[in-house]
């Protein structure tokens, strides 16, 4: 069996996957809060009402995970 050898990455190729993957995480550490900032904006009684019942149902539909989160962080 030939031994492992592993694939030629060049630096910047590498230098380009790294900060690729930085966008990424950071993407994502920006999304997670607002999704919730706009989760919790339509559970409040300033949302209109179709965004209100549609996060109701939405969240209804996993089986509140939602609603139980905010009641956990109210507490």
């Amino acid at each position: 069996m030939a031994p492992y050898v592993p694939k030629y990455v060049r630096p910047e190729d590498a230098a380009a996957s790294r900060a690729q993957m930085k966008r990424r995480l950071i993407w994502i550490a920006v999304l997670i809060p607002l999704a919730f900032a706009f989760l919790m904006y339509g559970y409040s009684d300033m949302a209109p009402g179709p965004l209100r019942n549609g996060i109701i149902t939405l969240d209804r539909a996993l089986g509140y995970p939602i609603l139980w989160l905010i009641d956990a962080i109210a507490r």
